[in-house]
């Protein structure tokens, strides 16, 4: 029961090379896997893999946007107008030659329309140069987050498969143990009915065969859900049916090492990231600065004018007209405003330059305390190792003379809690190594 507690807890603070794998995914959703092939599958279908794929490809479709903005822009416009009643003016009399005297006229007439196209290009603006590389550079922080989160999903995964992995070897152990005890359990009852034994040794060791029986049951729905949890992290369909075609012998934990002596803080894809996102401050602090810079745009039209006091006859006759010319707009002084701008992307520069300083000062320390971690968990393994096989062999003589008739059912029954307890510490033990390891990994930048 308490190994059972114990692998649970570990299991949700964790957080969550080799054989060819065999794999029916058109028929019967059955898969076969080693941790490659689950971390494989998991950076294909995870949810936030997904996602930060999509990212990606909205950043390059950004960029796109950002070059489309310095291609001609072309607009067709059209209008037309139902004077219901003409406007009047006055004007002076020139007609009888008397200027002091104003007459009312109306200019224009009832109907008119006109249809013109222009071509917009602009010629000179720092912001669209700058968006346009500032696009690129966000281009390349969408693949760096997608980066990083290969590496949490790969993590996840790991530590995930690690826990199956430890679950289904501490069923085996427990099965073996409760294997001894079926055995004994039936020595002793024979002996009992031959009146060699006495009915309290048979009630001891029967109590001892429920509790393992128990804690087997307890073993196997850890297991699932373990393996639910791995299908999660891998973004696998629950209903998939998925088997590992690893143990725990596979890993070799014993040969496991820690280097910590040739890492650096720029392997690091969270160093990278902050890099990028000081590039993306300085470019948005330069931009503030070219705003004092003039805006030069260039255009050309061409349109018809139509004009008839019959809506019938509108369009029969049109006049042309076109233009060809250029904007200048040159913000001379908007108040300080753009000032303050300017002092306040600077501070944000200095700031995220102080967060890349911070970031190093960070990966420090979480590299010494993953090491440590891991350095404890090797030698708690080790230990627990040792410890385990010395406490089989414990029960085994233990066993062996019970049924020779010179030990105590209480001598098994303690034999078998100490043989437990060694098993739980050890399968503990591994578990704690194998996710310590992958905390190092990942602390040191070797998972990419």
């Amino acid at each position: 029961m308490r190994g059972t507690h114990l692998l649970l807890s570990l299991l949700l603070i964790s957080g969550f090379q080799t054989v060819s794998a065999q794999v029916d995914t058109a028929r019967s959703g059955t898969y076969a896997f080693n941790l490659n092939d689950c971390i494989q599958y998991g950076i294909t279908h995870h949810h936030d893999v997904v996602n930060a794929h999509l990212d990606v490809n909205f950043s390059k479709e950004q960029v796109k946007e950002a070059t489309a903005k310095l291609f001609p822009h072309v607009n067709i416009s059209g209008s037309f107008n139902d004077n219901l009643k003409l406007q009047t003016s006055l004007i002076p009399d020139f007609i009888n030659g008397n200027l002091n005297e104003k007459i009312p006229v109306q200019f224009g007439t009832r109907f008119a329309s006109s249809i013109t196209g222009e071509i917009d290009q602009t010629i000179f603006n720092s912001d669209y140069f700058l968006g346009l590389k500032a696009s690129r550079v966000y281009t390349d922080l969408s693949s760096k987050t997608l980066t990083r989160t290969n590496i949490d999903t790969k993590v996840a995964i790991t530590k995930a498969y690690y826990a199956v992995l430890t679950s289904q070897e501490s069923i085996r152990l427990t099965k073996s143990n409760l294997q001894q005890l079926t055995k004994t359990l039936q020595d002793t009852k024979s002996r009992y009915d031959q009146g060699v034994a006495e009915r309290v040794d048979v009630d001891r060791i029967q109590v001892s065969y429920n509790n393992t029986v128990t804690q087997v049951g307890n073993q196997i729905r850890t297991l699932v859900y373990t393996l639910q949890l791995l299908k999660f992290q891998m973004g696998m369909p629950q209903e998939n049916q998925l088997e590992l075609i690893e143990t725990v012998n596979d890993l070799k934990v014993e040969d496991y090492a820690g280097d910590t002596v040739n890492y650096r803080p720029e392997d690091r894809i969270e160093y990278g990231i902050q890099n990028t996102q000081i590039a993306l401050n300085e470019l948005q602090l330069k931009s503030k600065k070219l705003q004092y810079l003039p805006q030069l745009a260039g255009f050309v039209n061409y349109g018809w004018n139509y004009f008839s006091a019959d809506f019938k006859e509108l369009y029969k006759h049109g006049f042309g007209a076109s233009v060809l010319g250029v904007n200048l707009t040159w913000p001379i002084f908007a108040g300080t405003e753009r000032l303050h701008q300017i002092r306040e992307n600077q501070i944000t520069v200095k700031k995220s330059q102080n967060d890349l300083d911070y970031l190093v000062q960070q990966i420090q320390v979480e590299v010494k305390n993953a090491n440590t971690s891991y350095q404890n968990n090797k030698d708690n393994f080790v230990t627990a190792k040792k410890n385990m096989d010395l406490t089989q062999g414990i029960y085994d003589r233990i066993v062996l003379k019970y049924d020779q008739g010179v030990s105590t059912s209480l001598d098994v029954l303690s034999a078998e809690n100490e043989l437990t307890a060694a098993r739980t510490d050890y399968i503990n033990a591994m578990l704690n190594i194998l996710v310590s390891k992958t905390d190092l990994d990942k602390a040191t930048g070797r998972i990419k």
